[in-house]
């Protein structure tokens, strides 16, 4: 069964309003420095020839996922992760182009999307070299043809940049397991919904699969007349289709457009019986640039059709901050796994009470090359082994790439 990860009627107003207001106070959870945590090619704890953590067994391995001299690879986290056979294939999406030595991201263009395949659950991995998406978001046209939610193949992946002249983006639809593709296609329906009247969309891939006709796709949308903020105050929706994605009717927003901060990148996590948790990406775009983001988790008890404030999850650094990546453990567990840039690290948090609240952050990558980093997917394999996907550069390899830390938790 396909499995995607990388989002609301409104909740309580009061309570999402509340929200961010409370972890820009707080001081809990700090972890220490990373300079003071010993590490072995940036691992956050100690490991030996092989790859293997011999202070903390639970980090089983590193692998490599992809990663050329002389190009910059990143970004899965924009592009989607799909997975089939239990977790044993998993596809995840990255761009890549030509590395430049400049500050900020160091890429030129052209960029592209690519896509990269395991097929032992994450210990091994194979670039897929022809570009997987053909056509411009600005070409979309009308899906004819219905979509079987249930075919055993299917991928769907997300394209929408915030384009005035592609307002509402679109989609790329493969049923081989992400080898051919057909689209873009449109999201015929929501141009005229009400709610996103002169929005842009910002999506992207992120969904659950509700019927074999029927799909919540969760959107995310800013608005060009905010000024110089738009770009940073998009806020998260959810769409859904009941007819194969032939068309689509604006549900809910998750968190609210009162709401004043960034609430985007959604990963969402299907508790079954309607109960549904999306961990946000959120930023106070107004504030100091050395104010940290953060993540929040919101919570849904009716199947997405309206949405609270559940908890705060932990800083991610400054200035932008990182996406988080959510999922639930064999055991029941919800794991959210995200980057810290300013301490330059990739971090864990458990939740044994389906996001209500967390326990202490842990270091499964430590002390890479840059804060040029993170933006992880998350999955569990068909062995019960939590793999994290991200990117990063390090000192041996300066050159951003993707890698995985496979853990036993």
């Amino acid at each position: 069964m396909l499995a995607i990860t990388c989002a609301a009627a409104l909740g309580s107003s009061a309570a999402a309003a509340a929200s961010p207001a409370r972890p820009l106070a707080l001081q809990t959870a700090r972890i220490p420095s990373p300079a003071a945590t010993p590490s072995a090619e940036g691992f956050g704890y100690p490991s030996n020839a092989d790859g293997r953590h011999a202070a903390d067994p639970r980090v089983l391995r590193l692998v490599n996922v992809a990663g050329t001299p002389g190009r910059f690879l990143a970004w899965p986290a924009n592009h989607g992760l799909w997975s089939w056979d239990g977790g044993r294939e998993i596809l995840v999406g990255f761009g890549e182009g030509p590395w430049l030595d400049r500050s900020g991201h160091k890429v030129g263009d052209p960029q592209e999307p690519r896509l990269v395949r395991s097929r032992d659950g994450g210990h091994s991995w194979q670039t897929q070299i022809s570009d997987p998406f053909k056509g411009r978001v600005q070409s979309a046209r009308v899906l004819v043809q219905p979509i079987r939610f249930d075919a055993p193949g299917l991928a769907v992946r997300v394209m929408a940049d915030g384009r005035v002249d592609a307002p509402l983006g679109s989609f790329f639809l493969s049923v081989d397991r992400g080898h051919r593709w057909q689209g873009p296609f449109r999201f015929t329906g929501l141009e005229r919904a009400p709610e996103l009247r002169g929005l842009l969309l910002t999506s992207r891939t992120s969904y659950r699969i509700t019927g074999p006709s029927s799909a919540q796709f969760l959107l995310s949308a800013r608005d060009p007349r905010l000024g110089p903020h738009s770009s940073r105050l998009d806020k998260t929706f959810v769409a859904e289709t009941r007819d194969g994605g032939r068309s689509w009717r604006f549900l809910s927003w998750v968190v609210p457009w009162s709401d004043p901060y960034r609430a985007v990148m959604p990963s969402l996590v299907d508790l079954g019986g309607g109960r549904l948790v999306a961990a946000l990406r959120r930023r106070d775009p107004r504030r100091h640039p050395e104010t940290p983001s953060w993540i929040d988790a919101y919570a849904s008890d009716d199947g997405g059709r309206s949405w609270r404030f559940l908890s705060w999850v932990d800083e991610t650094g400054v200035p932008n901050g990182n996406p988080p990546a959510l999922t639930r453990l064999p055991d029941g567990r919800l794991a959210c796994v995200y980057a810290n840039r300013t301490q330059r690290r990739m971090l864990l948090r458990l939740s044994r009470d389906d996001g209500r609240s967390w326990g202490p952050p842990l270091a499964i990558r430590a002390n890479p090359f840059e804060q040029d980093m993170g933006y992880p997917q998350l999955t569990v394999n068909h062995r019960g082994e939590l793999v994290a996907i991200y990117y990063l550069a390090t000192e041996k390899r300066p050159h951003s790439h993707l890698e995985a830390v496979l853990l036993q938790l």
